[in-house]
């Protein structure tokens, strides 16, 4: 069985890519994340059902994109607005979670706000 989100080797891994899948808007909005681990192993993860991203992303530091470290955050004041704003509409999003990536050599910030994540 694979590690809880917060649990993987986070601490020095490398942030490698972050693309947005909208080929599906609306169904199954994607966010997809390269990972290398300090082990040497690299993996994609894939984060389903998105209802935000907010990535300030800091450039020109000649670097590789260290990761300090990553969590799955249950409550914040940004997923109450999320789901106050979808449950006008009959959107359940209780489950909604923000999935935080922190780096060390640029520090940067991604949030996902997603219902699940795969890899």
């Amino acid at each position: 069985m694979k590690a809880m989100f917060s649990d993987l080797p986070w601490h020095d891994a490398e942030l490698l890519n972050i693309a947005i899948d909208r080929r599906n808007p609306g169904e199954n909005d994607q966010v997809v994340v390269e990972v290398g681990w300090s082990n040497g192993e690299q993996d994609t993860l894939v984060f389903c059902n998105c209802y935000g991203l907010e990535a300030k992303m800091n450039f020109g530091v000649i670097a590789a994109e260290s990761i300090l470290n990553a969590s799955a955050i249950d409550s914040s004041n940004e997923l109450t607005e999320i789901r106050e704003k979808w449950a006008k509409i009959g959107v359940d999003l209780a489950l909604l979670k923000c999935f935080e990536i922190r780096t060390n050599s640029t520090s940067s910030i991604v949030r996902i706000y997603a219902l699940s994540y795969s890899w």
